[in-house]
């Protein structure tokens, strides 16, 4: 396959997947891969080390959703899936915050990209700006790698995306199923038996 022709592929699934990506130095890349691993590996959110970025631009702590369930629902303004999703996924926070929480992160390579887009489309479950830095574990949880010839590193992000994190900030699934589907219902079915 010619370059070109595996950049208009590379290019053409982006566009599909909504997904940001970028390619750095050498030693960047290794740095970044090192603090990605570190969530992957460790399948623990730290608590203290996670941050959100909330529509005013204010920092706030991860440590707020600890001690009970939590959905995020990563997304991106460009993503015509995660928008079609909103709407079932804010039902199912309104029925179940007793027992879950449930939020929305952007992982949109701007604040003000975000900002609009969640005005745009009316989130109805709390929302935040991931950051777009791999130094916050929440966004690289959704960052995919993979390596290049010259032993640096492509990182992309790709929504929608749904990771299910339990009350300690274990990561129970990176790849939980969309809002709308029936498997979703039935893996939430499973989670509301164990809170009875």
């Amino acid at each position: 396959m010619s370059i070109s022709r595996y950049l208009f592929t590379v290019l053409w699934i982006c566009s599909l997947l909504s997904c940001h990506s970028q390619i750095m130095s050498k030693d960047e890349s290794a740095k970044v891969y090192a603090k990605i691993q570190q969530v992957a590996e460790s399948k623990f959110i730290d608590f203290n080390e996670a941050y959100l970025i909330d529509s005013e631009n204010n920092k706030v702590s991860f440590e707020r959703y600890k001690g009970k369930w939590l959905i995020i629902d990563f997304w991106s303004t460009g993503c015509a899936p995660c928008i079609k999703d909103f709407p079932h996924l804010t039902a199912f926070y309104e029925k179940n915050k007793q027992h879950i929480n449930v939020i929305a992160v952007s992982v949109d390579n701007k604040f003000e990209r975000y900002k609009k887009g969640a005005k745009r489309y009316k989130i109805g479950v709390p929302h935040f700006f991931g950051g777009y830095t791999y130094m916050n574990p929440i966004f690289n949880l959704n960052i995919k790698t993979s390596k290049m010839e010259n032993d640096t590193y492509k990182f992309m992000t790709i929504t929608p995306q749904y990771v299910l994190i339990n009350p300690n900030g274990k990561i129970i699934n990176k790849h939980f199923p969309k809002p709308s589907t029936i498997e979703f219902k039935l893996e939430i079915e499973k989670l509301i038996y164990e809170f009875k």
